[in-house]
């Protein structure tokens, strides 16, 4: 149990005594006197009342009548007043009528100490209010916070309402302790304590803070690729690079394009971790490496010289650059202490998890006499470096790269570096806010304004981080706003300027623009209300969609789902540029009823939605032929569908394509001339190639002179 604990514990059991010794004293010191103070007995029972009835001797005193009754032997001290305790036992009585017959007794008998012990019940939980009141008030004043105050406020309250409760049930006078055992203040007051210890144990709440930091990065796959070859059993479908790449991270499509495509895990050998190098082309001009001697194997490493300084060191607040090259593709972390292994370490080395042979970090360092005691140590800074490949092989070894910074005073002004939304890019319609970062290579603090304006008379003062373990990976130090007053189809320019601690602040402003667009609108998508024939058994269905409006005139992606549901949107296929605004999608489907759900996307987060329906319908019937006649010159025929017909004069054992053609007026109704010196020999297909086979005829027409 800690020292908080403890002491507010005793608090408690001090603040119980106290309310407790308050109430009793205020108990033995206020008498209530009844009007009606005439008794009288009818030889058995004491009663009391202003006039005993006819014939009824009455006494000055309780003590008379319970004497005469007696015989003389009772010897009780006079009463000369009752304590609301008998009084509340006399106004049960009354209500509940003379239900006992047990001898009077001078608590007031059995409803009195029902009364008694009732009445105790309710002053102990308003005296436990009161108290719950006083601690909730007090707490604050003597330095607990909210948690500790309601959890105290509890305990002494529930503590007093149990103490004096037990001291009305069980003492002398109540309705248990007034009839069998004697039960003391000190009894009472334990009970209390202990009912206070326990609700202060299940109410009080013990906080801490951690400062945790997140980051987002791409989706990696497991590590190695025991998996890869699950994509090359799916049936008849195929395996795609997507799919492969998702299994390990060591899987790859071989032979892609290929029948012989195979996703296989490759280097599965592979038990070596990558070899760093420093990256000569992550430095800056005037900045150059040494070879670190001092470092103990296995550790290697490097130190960052600027040649452009006679220290040879960084200058504070400025942003330099350093890097890594390996021999395979790997991911990097660096940590500024000195981990055990990668998992452990802080950073991904530049912010990327990806797999690359190059990595480059770009930082600015505070000054040498900044306080800070875990990166500083004189002026000079160490940061280690660990790579892991796609077979989970990590360096246990660190690459160290070591450099200083110079101890000159700051007298540079503080550097916006970097901001989490892109500068110049488009906002969604309507927008009036938005919520932005900005990220500078000191502690500082930062104003913005719509106007190019000095720092002292900016209007707008941001939220500015300025401990050390508040920064990001590049060491810079976030300052958050709320930008507003943002106008639709106009370029919103704000302007920022920071201070630093010494006094160094912005003489030009940092200039962002937000890009107020219109509402993005889907104009038409198809296919929709409509029916769609084939004659196989899946068929190709072609979504296609045109956007305009929004940003860059309606410049979006498309996804599109069967449900509706947010997380089931997929997006269109796109080959060539993503962003357009004519989209189209092919699907595959049987023959059956459907609804897809639409949804359109632009830069600035402008949507749109639309929902189509359509029905797929198998045909793999060719037309028939339902009538055919002779009308004036013509041989005529009708279809049941829309078709081309065809016709042969020797038999149907004939290529369609070297039939002699049947003009058509719509496709409907098909006519040629009459002839009764030939047979027709007669075939027609329609728009899904659907025909009779080679050696068959729709139907045969023989024209005869009638």
């Amino acid at each position: 149990m800690d020292k908080k604990r403890v002491i507010s514990l005793a608090q408690i059991f001090i603040l119980i005594l106290g309310v407790v010794a308050i109430s009793y004293a205020i108990g033995s010191e206020v008498r209530f006197v009844s009007g009606a103070n005439v008794f009288w007995t009818d030889g058995i029972n004491v009663f009391e009342g202003a006039k005993a009835p006819k014939g009824i001797k009455s006494f000055n005193s309780f003590d008379e009548a319970a004497s005469k009754i007696s015989g003389g032997f009772y010897k009780t001290p006079p009463v000369t007043s009752k304590p609301t305790h008998g009084m509340a036992g006399e106004g049960i009585e009354k209500i509940f009528g003379k239900g006992s017959t047990a001898p009077a007794t001078a608590t007031g008998g059995t409803w009195g100490g029902l009364g008694y012990s009732v009445s105790g019940v309710i002053q102990g939980a308003y005296w436990g209010l009161i108290i719950y009141g006083l601690v909730q008030m007090i707490g604050p004043m003597i330095g607990l916070d909210d948690a500790d105050t309601e959890a105290i406020a509890l305990a002494a309250g529930w503590g007093y309402f149990a103490g004096s409760s037990a001291l009305a049930i069980f003492g002398k006078g109540g309705v248990v302790g007034g009839q069998s055992a004697a039960f003391g203040v000190g009894s009472a007051t334990i009970i209390g304590i202990a009912v206070a210890i326990i609700v202060y144990y299940y109410t009080y709440e013990k906080k801490s803070y951690t400062i945790v930091t997140y980051s987002c990065f791409p989706w990696d796959a497991p590590i190695g690729g025991k998996d890869c070859e699950k994509c090359n059993k799916q049936g008849a479908l195929p395996c795609s690079e997507y799919q492969c790449r998702s299994l390990g991270q060591a899987c790859q499509l071989l032979n892609p394009g290929t029948e012989e495509e195979s996703c296989t895990w490759v280097n599965r050998n592979d038990v070596n971790p990558p070899v760093i190098k420093p990256l000569d082309g992550a430095l800056l001009e005037n900045y150059v490496y040494t070879p670190d001697k001092t470092i103990s194997p296995p550790d290697r490493g490097v130190i960052i010289q600027n040649n452009g300084a006679t220290d040879k060191c960084v200058k504070a607040f400025t942003p330099f650059s350093f890097g890594v090259t390996l021999n395979e593709p790997a991911k990097c972390k660096i940590d500024y202490l000195r981990k055990e292994t990668f998992d452990e370490m802080n950073y991904y080395f530049g912010e990327s998890s990806l797999f690359k042979y190059n990595h480059t970090q770009v930082m600015s360092l505070p000054g040498a006499d900044t306080e800070n005691l875990t990166l500083k140590n004189d002026g000079n800074f160490e940061i280690f470096t660990r790579c892991q490949d796609a077979n989970g092989n990590a360096n246990t070894a660190t690459f160290v790269f070591k450099y200083c910074v110079e101890k000159g005073p700051d007298t540079t002004p503080p550097l916006i570096v970097k901001t989490n939304l892109l500068n110049n890019m488009p906002i969604a319609y309507d927008q009036t806010s938005i919520d932005l970062d900005v990220y500078t290579n000191e502690p500082a603090d930062c104003k913005w304004d719509f106007l190019d304006k000095d720092y002292v008379n900016m209007n707008n003062t941001m939220i500015c981080s300025k401990n050390i373990f508040q920064m990001n990976a590049q060491l810079l130090y976030p300052c958050s706003t709320t930008l507003t007053g943002l106008k639709n189809e106009f370029e919103n320019k704000f302007y920022f300027r920071c201070n630093d601690s010494v006094g160094n602040a912005n003489t030009e402003s940092y200039e962002f623009t937000l890009i107020g667009t219109r509402a993005l609108v889907i104009d038409s998508v198809s296919p929709d209300a409509t029916t769609i024939k084939d004659s196989t058994d899946v068929f190709q269905v072609v979504i296609e969609v045109e956007t305009s409006a929004g940003y860059k005139d309606g410049e979006s992606l498309c996804y599109y789902s069967d449900t509706g549901e947010e997380d089931d949107y997929v997006m269109f296929d796109y080959e060539d540029s993503e962003w357009d605004y004519q989209h189209s999608q092919a699907l595959w489907r049987p023959a059956g009823t459907y609804e897809y759900f639409i949804k359109c996307i632009d830069l600035g987060g402008n949507t749109d939605n639309e929902t189509i329906n359509f029905v797929v319908e198998s045909d793999v019937v060719s037309p028939l032929v339902v009538r055919v006649y002779h009308e004036a010159t013509d041989l005529k025929l009708v279809t049941n569908e829309e078709a081309t017909c065809v016709y042969d004069t020797t038999s149907c054992s004939y290529t369609f394509e070297d039939g002699i053609k049947i003009n058509s007026i719509n496709k409907i109704n098909h006519y040629t001339d009459w002839d009764t010196n030939v047979n027709f020999y007669i075939k027609c297909k329609d728009s899904y190639n659907n025909k009779p086979l080679p050696d068959k005829c729709n139907i045969i027409a023989k024209p005869a002179q009638i």
